[in-house]
């Protein structure tokens, strides 16, 4: 490297250098009570004690003749609830020592004086309202309800009566325009307070010459409350500038300082620095993600934080879609999926061309949905990304076929009998190569017409697909086909006594028919009634409206009776013959007891049903060979008792 440029950069650091020392050893503020310089630019009026004040005042007076426009960062402390009192920016004639403690915010009683107030704390004695406020007194008055020596206010210091004591910086700028007497204030670049009025003459007394500075305090309530002579560094792009690779960037200073900006210090993430204003227009090396940083130093000798921003240098997207494949079936609607791609940036913009005609411009999602007519179909799609690059359009091709419109016709049936089902075409013009038919028992058949067996009666589900030559699959039909099954139930065998009316009860359908119909008062109905002289047999159709009937029969033994007949004998050997010992009830509406005894008395069984009978135990026990006495009694079905008893002889 030549000597002579290390030399000079030498020399303009030195020169620099000792230009920001002098600036910083000539500091123009005088500091009073418990304020504190924090560091080159920012102070400290009350840390978050009780019973604090501070002032902080520039040492040179200010010409209200002249406008002025000052840009401070401030900071109310993190108490809300209990915190306070405020700051307040005065202006006045009579020194650089001066400043109160309590709920005067430091203001209170300076006069002649204005003051732009800060107020985070309701004083009910000096009107305040109950929010965070700003307002415009002069003379150290500070109270809102003494008009006129309130300038303008109180007003919420943030919008929609927001906390102010958030732990955070506000920007707090004010302004004085000397022509027409108008002195403004704003937080966070918001209008807040103005007022017009000519303080020279009207405040000061005709003069002109005036100090100014901050001051706060604290009381019963606290908090830390501070400002800082603004530095703020910040650059912008402009609103249509394009980072796409290699596009070059120009950046745009936005930087804010309270007093003269001498120096800019820019890092543009690459390697590459620059220390001007306005920097000449940068051109990346390759596509990437850069932080770009800025830094400033101020008339003050003060560096400013660092002002970062990602900048983003694209690539050049890939578009990329999803389409139906092999084949699309019907018009749709079709979505076609995006799966472009870009390495630096974010695509924000996809363009679908179809068939070289319509074009649809998507920016809020890649999926394109479509209706499709039934012919080959040309798309292709190209996407933007938000830094400016536009990707290569990629293209793709595919088929869309008619799919098969088909119709079907079924039947309803009766258990036993085979069902006959029928599809048909409806559109000739597409052809089917398969048929598929699910009967809604867990088969499967095909073909245009089937004849299916149902394995059992009920409801079945019968759906009806078809293919066509291109493999295009119909909608699906369906319908509901019944399958009547009747299970005729005539009752068990049973018998009855001469002459007693029976009541016969049919199940199993819902149309019944008995025969023969002799003996029965309606043989038409489920539930007749039967009065016999003889053994009858009748035989029960139970069908349905349709049909389908099934069949019965029950027998009927007639006995002479009421009566109640028991056998002389029984063998319990367990051979399946007489092995157990039951009276036959004839005409008996009710038993009321059945009961066994021994030749000693001992009651060996007892029921109220004759028809189960006694196995020849007792207690688990098999009984001994010989004679036991029975005894039954029960009542007729014409209500008449009837008491009957008898021997049993046991063999083994």
């Amino acid at each position: 490297m030549d000597k002579r440029f290390i030399t000079g950069l030498l020399t303009l650091f030195l020169i620099t250098l000792s230009s920001i020392l002098e600036a910083q050893v000539s500091n123009p503020y005088i500091i009073n009570g418990n304020a504190y310089q924090e560091n080159c630019n920012c102070y400290t009026l009350t840390n978050d004690l009780n019973f604090q004040s501070g002032s902080v005042w520039n040492k040179y007076k200010i010409d209200l003749t002249q406008s002025f426009d000052y840009t401070f960062n401030v900071f109310l402390g993190c108490r809300d609830a209990d915190g306070a009192d405020g700051i307040a920016f005065v202006l006045q004639p009579i020194g650089t020592s001066i400043g109160t403690y309590g709920g005067g915010l430091g203001y209170m009683g300076i006069s002649p004086s204005v003051g732009i107030l800060i107020d985070t704390w309701q004083n009910i004695e000096f009107h305040d309202p109950p929010y965070d406020h700003m307002v415009i007194f002069k003379n150290g008055n500070i109270d809102c309800a003494n008009l006129p020596d309130v300038l303008d206010g109180p007003v919420p210091a943030l919008p929609n009566y927001g906390n102010i004591e958030d732990c955070q910086w506000h920007l707090f700028h004010i302004t004085w325009n000397a022509s027409n007497h108008l002195l403004t204030a704003q937080i966070d670049n918001m209008q807040t307070v103005q007022a017009t009025i000519d303080m020279i003459s009207q405040v000061f007394g005709g003069n002109p010459q005036v100090y100014w500075g901050f001051t706060g305090a604290t009381g019963g309530a606290t908090n830390h409350q501070r400002f800082c002579t603004s530095l703020n560094p910040g650059f912008s792009l402009s609103a249509n500038q394009n980072t796409c690779f290699p596009t070059p960037i120009y950046f745009q200073d936005s930087s804010r300082s309270f007093g003269t900006i001498i120096k800019w210090v820019w890092n543009f993430g690459d390697g590459t620095v620059d220390s001007v204003s306005q920097p000449a227009a940068h051109t990346y090396s390759s596509p990437g993600i850069y932080n770009v940083k800025l830094n400033i130093v101020g008339n003050n000798g003060c560096l400013s934080d660092t002002f970062k921003r990602q900048i983003v240098v694209g690539s050049k997207p890939i578009a990329y879609f999803g389409y139906p494949y092999p084949i699309a079936c019907g018009t749709g609607p079709f979505t076609l999926t995006d799966s472009s791609y870009v390495q630096f940036g974010t695509i924000n913009d996809w363009t679908w061309n179809i068939n070289n005609g319509q074009t649809i411009i998507s920016t809020q999602t890649g999926a394109l949905t479509q209706n499709f007519s039934i012919s080959t179909q040309n798309v292709s799609l190209t996407v933007s990304t938000a830094e400016g690059c536009v990707s290569d359009p990629i293209s793709h091709s595919f088929p869309v076929y008619p799919v098969p419109a088909t119709t079907m016709s079924t039947e309803n049936a009766c258990f036993g009998d085979p069902v006959s089902f029928q599809a048909t075409n409806a559109d000739p013009s597409v052809n089917i190569s398969q048929w598929y038919w699910f009967p809604g028992d867990g088969t499967i058949d095909s073909g245009a017409t089937i004849i299916h067996n149902y394995k059992d009666g009920g409801q079945f589900n019968v759906r009806l697909f078809a293919l066509s030559d291109q493999g295009c699959p119909s909608d699906t039909l369906s319908s509901l086909v019944t399958i009547y099954r009747t299970h005729a139930f005539a009752g068990n065998d049973t018998i009855v006594a001469i002459g007693q009316p029976l009541q016969l009860h049919a199940q199993g359908g819902t149309i019944y028919e008995w025969e023969p119909a002799s003996g029965l008062n309606n043989n038409q109905i489920a539930d007749p009634i039967a009065t016999l002289e003889q053994n009858a047999t009748y035989v029960l159709t139970a069908s349905t409206d349709v049909g389908c009937p099934s069949y019965d029969t029950i027998n009927i033994k007639v006995y002479k009776g009421p009566e109640i007949y028991a056998p002389n004998a029984f063998t319990p050997n367990n051979d399946g013959r007489n092995d157990r010992f039951r009276c036959i009830s004839v005409g008996m509406a009710t038993i009321n007891f059945f009961r066994i005894y021994n030749r000693y008395g001992q009651l060996m069984y007892s029921s109220k049903n004759t028809s189960e009978g006694w196995d020849g135990n007792f207690n688990g026990s098999p009984q001994p060979v010989g004679t036991y006495v029975w005894m039954v009694e029960g009542i007729d079905y014409k209500g008449v008792t009837h008491f009957e008893k008898g021997t049993v002889t046991l063999i083994r």
